[in-house]
């Protein structure tokens, strides 16, 4: 039996329900959801009811929402109401067929990173005295630049982890990533050696690892370690853009010109698909080019 429509409004608070508050999803689950919830809203002009959610109208939303947002970001919003539709149409709601909602192609992308000496001054840039830069300052920044190198967490992953995770001669530690997944992370011991010098200053007894100011004990904020990074980058004179994904980033492309299996790059990355991890195969583009540039013959031809 078909059930009553629904707007879009409700028809989003019932998949909340339903499905993101049922299975204990992440709180940026649920922020991105509630996104796409206000894009439909305002493209709209207000709440509609889901069963007059046209394909024509899907399209020009996306048209409309690619003035001024990337394709990958659409694309995504794509899929978050792509899934919503199919949630309704799996229980009797009057709604479109969810498979007449195509997914757009993921648009190609190219990620920046670092190469190691890079990485180098850059952390040697965090760690530099200066004027109104406090010693603790330069223990945590060192520390935080070193973890997100070594380890590859993601900067919110970073701003989570609890003192009590990192054990004293114990390189690795378990940080629960996307989709409220732990995963096994591991570190080196330069960088256990930087939270130890930090751990030292700390006389607070907050549980996290990092915190804005010393002895006060809030917890580190995404937006303040991007601060730092930025910083510590310009500092570094390097001429890169670089965020703390950048640093991401430079870990897996690291392991993979290192020839670290790819299957194994995924996990240590906590990607739940492996066309994810493959984004970084662009690195074997410089071993072809070292390959060209030591076995292709040059041919010289004489001019007169």
């Amino acid at each position: 039996m078909e059930k009553k429509d629904l707007s879009i409004t409700e028809a989003f608070e019932l998949y909340r329900v339903e499905q993101i508050v049922y299975k204990n999803e992440s709180a940026r689950t649920e922020e991105m959801h509630g996104l796409v919830l206000r894009l439909l809203l305002e493209f709209f002009g207000g709440d509609i009811p889901i069963s007059e959610l046209t394909f024509d109208q899907i399209r020009k939303w996306k048209e409309w929402m690619q003035k001024n947002k990337k394709p990958n970001t659409v694309r995504g919003y794509i899929i978050k109401l792509r899934v919503v539709i199919k949630h309704l149409q799996l229980k009797g709601y009057p709604v479109i067929n969810h498979e007449l909602i195509g997914i757009p192609k993921r648009d190609a992308t190219v990620v920046d990173f670092l190469e190691v000496d890079e990485v180098k001054k850059l952390i040697q840039a965090s760690f530099k005295k200066s004027n109104g830069y406090s010693r603790f300052k330069r223990y945590r920044n060192r520390a935080m630049l070193s973890l997100l190198y070594s380890s590859g967490i993601r900067n919110g992953e970073l701003c989570a982890i609890n003192a009590c995770q990192i054990k004293p001669g114990d390189n690795t530690f378990t940080i629960i990533g996307k989709g409220n997944k732990p995963r096994l992370c591991f570190m080196d011991d330069e960088t256990h050696k930087y939270i130890d010098e930090y751990m030292a200053l700390r006389k607070d007894n907050a549980p996290a690892l990092f915190i804005s100011e010393q002895n006060k004990g809030a917890r580190i904020s995404n937006e303040v370690v991007q601060m730092v990074v930025k910083n510590c980058a310009e500092k570094a004179g390097l001429r890169k853009s670089v965020h703390p994904h950048t640093l991401r980033h430079t870990f897996a492309t690291d392991l993979l010109r290192n020839n670290t299996n790819i299957v194994y790059v995924k996990e240590f990355l906590g990607h739940e698909n492996i066309q994810t991890t493959m984004t970084y195969t662009h690195v074997v583009d410089e071993d072809l080019r070292a390959v060209h540039a030591r076995s292709h013959t040059t041919v010289v031809v004489a001019t007169a």
